[in-house]
């Protein structure tokens, strides 16, 4: 009887923490998560539910080179920092490709969330990293003319 009462007194124990609510926390890391991994693969439809009404329409015009002038290799949440209960900051890494180019860029963005019925973007900025990545213009790369690949010299040798 008593190894009885003990078993069910653990599996009540263990069951509690199953069913506790999300933290605040990890609400927004999830829609940060979904949203980031949405416009990776492209599923803006995805992304959109995610951003707030106000910022969609800046949300879709800062990506309209993604998919086709720009890879988008990865993106890895890199930080959180919650102000209040319904304000976050999160920080993502970026890490891109032109299509015409394979040079690996890397972007962090900071992304302001706010939890108005549902965690939503309200507004990103790039903190760090490669220009290009919303459109911005790149400086032109530096002129090479004369100069020979050197990386590799060949040699012949008779």
């Amino acid at each position: 009887m008593a190894r009885k009462a003990l078993l069910l007194v653990v599996a009540l124990a263990t069951l509690g923490g199953c069913l506790a609510p999300p933290s605040q926390s990890q609400r927004v890391t999830d829609s940060a998560r979904e949203l980031n991994l949405a416009t990776r693969f492209g599923r803006m439809d995805v992304a959109l539910g995610h951003a707030a009404k106000g910022a969609q329409q800046s949300f879709l015009e800062r990506r309209t080179e993604w998919g086709k002038g720009i890879r988008i290799v990865d993106v890895e949440l890199a930080g959180l920092s919650m102000k209040d209960e319904m304000n976050a900051t999160i920080q993502v890494d970026v890490s891109w490709v032109r299509v015409n180019d394979d040079t690996l860029r890397t972007t962090r963005l900071a992304q302001v969330w706010r939890d108005d019925g549902g965690w939503r973007l309200v507004r990103e900025l790039r903190m760090a990293g490669d220009l290009g990545l919303f459109g911005e213009p790149l400086p032109a790369p530096p002129e090479q003319a004369g100069q020979r690949d050197v990386q590799f010299a060949t040699k012949i040798i008779r």
